[in-house]
């Protein structure tokens, strides 16, 4: 019964499916037939327009009495006909579609938010914010591994009873020279012999009888009130030379027989620690010239510029250095002055430690500085990198301001460091060279007195001074000729060098100099013996200035 319902049902949908398909058969034919018909009529209007050689003139076409609904009213005397308007503005629209021009429409309905897009780029890093409050101190870490031994370079309390090798002992270089010996007159033949000389090194040993465990001699000394007169230059004295003592003979001397004759005993050389010995070259500062600008720094309006005082090359002589800052790692190196007033940078050297100050110096080819923080000095050697660290006073003033993340100093108070070399900031060393040699300036860290050494190249601390000036009183310092030369004031046009100590006679010289700061923020000043002229750095300006002595020394120099 079921298999006949649905024999029933499918043969209806079929018939239903056959009379769908016979019924647009039909439906295309009647269509077929009307759309031939209606082609035919318009061929046949088209061949009787073309057979009729007659002219029908057209009716015209005729305007609404109503002219508002035909034409558009533009100002007072322009009417435009609405169909020329609309075909215009389409044609706008067509132009400005094709040359993808915008023309704003009415604002249409908003529509579905779209797909999210690609992850662009990274866009670029923004400038550095804000720098926040100083956290809290953090917890102890745990110990460390031990190091590796290290080597000692602690200086030796007594100097005069053993030298301590920083790195290694001292060379005193003894260099042979030739004395002609005076002419021996025998049967009226002349004969000069040229023999070696072997002089004792310029210096002194221990004071007379001083002992081991005994304190050293001290060499403090108070400067009195300075005057601007100057005592008039002592005529030269005249030396006469004593006679000739010409002792008769037949034959040639040596140097023995000589000597027997002449009753000379020659000293032994002196083979103790490097000692201070006698001043190579004695002037006073008498005025100074018209500063000279040699370039501007690149970096920042603190710093110090220098040459090397004692050059190993002609290369070397003409590079010149510079340092940024209170406070730098860097010290940067130009080829010469041409580059370093075209600001064109050879090398940059970085030193392990942290340079402080503006005090630093180029010398036989090493720089020179002051450890941050510490009592150490620092010599570096620019060629190999090879570093030496002593130690200069314990008793040094060298406690600064904490530095923040931005390598500057914060702001502290006069109890939470030590007190400043001169009366500017975050300086506690000044290195000096002259004619005899390395030296350097520091402060006291409780006296706050001037203390001045005398260096030599390994840092071995040969001689102390104790000044009696106040460390803040005075802008800036240099020494010449083996005398110490203060500046009043660095932020002053017009000023004065108004302090004087000759450091080999332990006298003071009255008198002063007039100074001239043209940028008013004197930063460094520097004696180079090399070429007798006076550097310093003034508000980022790389000056110079020649100066004028006199050898002819005063009279209270030769009392």
């Amino acid at each position: 019964m079921v298999s006949s319902d649905e024999e029933t049902s499918r043969r209806r949908s079929r018939r239903l499916v056959i009379a769908g398909e016979i019924g647009n058969v039909i439906l295309i034919g009647v269509l077929y037939l009307h759309a031939l018909l209606w082609l035919n009529t318009l061929n046949c209007e088209t061949s009787e327009f073309k057979s009729s050689p007659v002219r029908i003139k057209r009716d015209t076409k005729q305007l609404p009495v109503d002219l508002e609904d035909y034409t558009i009213i533009i100002g007072q005397d322009t009417i435009i006909p609405k169909n020329v308007l609309d075909r215009s503005c389409s044609q706008v629209h067509q132009y400005c579609s094709e040359k993808s021009q915008r023309l704003t429409g009415f604002p249409g309905a908003r529509g579905s938010p779209g797909d999210q897009g690609p992850v662009g780029p990274p866009g670029r890093r923004g400038p550095m914010g804000i720098v926040g409050p100083i956290g809290l101190v953090g917890e102890h870490g745990s110990v460390g591994e031990a190091g590796r031994d290290g080597k000692c370079n602690c200086p030796f309390p007594d100097m005069y009873v053993q030298r301590v090798p920083i790195p290694g002992p001292p060379v005193i270089k003894i260099e042979e020279k030739m004395v002609p010996v005076p002419v021996v007159v025998v049967k009226e033949i002349e004969v000069t012999k040229l023999v070696p000389f072997e002089p004792t090194p310029p210096g002194f040993g221990p004071p007379e009888g001083w002992a081991p465990g005994m304190p050293k001699p001290g060499r403090t000394r108070k400067l009195p009130r300075y005057s601007t007169v100057r005592p008039p230059p002592t005529p030269k004295k005249k030396t006469t030379q004593p006679p000739i003592h010409v002792v008769p003979t037949e034959k040639n001397l040596t140097m023995d027989e000589w000597n027997a004759e002449m009753n000379i005993s020659t000293p032994r050389p002196y083979m103790g620690p490097p000692t201070l010995g006698y001043n190579r070259k004695e002037c006073i500062l008498a005025a100074v010239g018209i500063p000279v600008l040699h370039a501007e720094s690149q970096y920042g309006r603190v710093g110090s510029w220098m040459r090397d005082a004692l050059p190993n090359s002609m290369k070397t002589a003409k590079r010149r250095w510079v340092t940024d800052g209170f406070a730098s790692p860097v010290l940067y190196e130009y080829e010469d002055e041409r580059q370093l007033l075209d600001k064109v940078q050879k090398i940059k050297y970085y030193v392990d430690y942290l340079a402080s100050g503006t005090g630093n110096v180029v010398y036989n080819g090493s720089y020179y500085y002051h450890k941050h923080g510490t009592t150490s000095l620092v010599r570096y050697e620019l060629e190999t990198g090879v570093q030496v660290e002593a130690e200069l006073d314990p008793d040094m003033s060298h406690v600064d301001c904490g530095r923040l993340p931005d390598h500057t100093f914060e702001e502290c108070n006069a109890t939470d460091r030590h007190v400043w070399l001169y009366d500017r900031p975050h300086n506690y060393v000044d290195f000096a060279v002259d004619e005899n040699g390395l030296w350097v300036i520091y402060a006291g860290a409780d006296s706050e007195t001037m203390k001045m050494a005398k260096l030599e190249p390994d840092l071995y601390v040969v001689s102390r001074w104790d000044v009696e000036v106040n460390t803040t009183d005075i802008a800036d310092s240099f020494i010449m000729c083996g005398v110490w030369y203060g500046l009043k004031s660095a932020y002053n046009l017009q000023t004065q060098i108004t302090h004087a100590f000759d450091l080999y006679r332990n006298d003071t010289i009255p008198g002063q100099v007039e100074w001239y700061n043209p940028y008013q923020g004197l930063t460094m000043l520097h004696y180079n013996p090399l070429d007798a002229r006076l550097y310093f750095f003034d508000n980022s300006s790389l000056l110079s200035v020649n100066v004028r002595i006199e050898e002819d020394l005063p009279e209270y120099i030769d009392e």
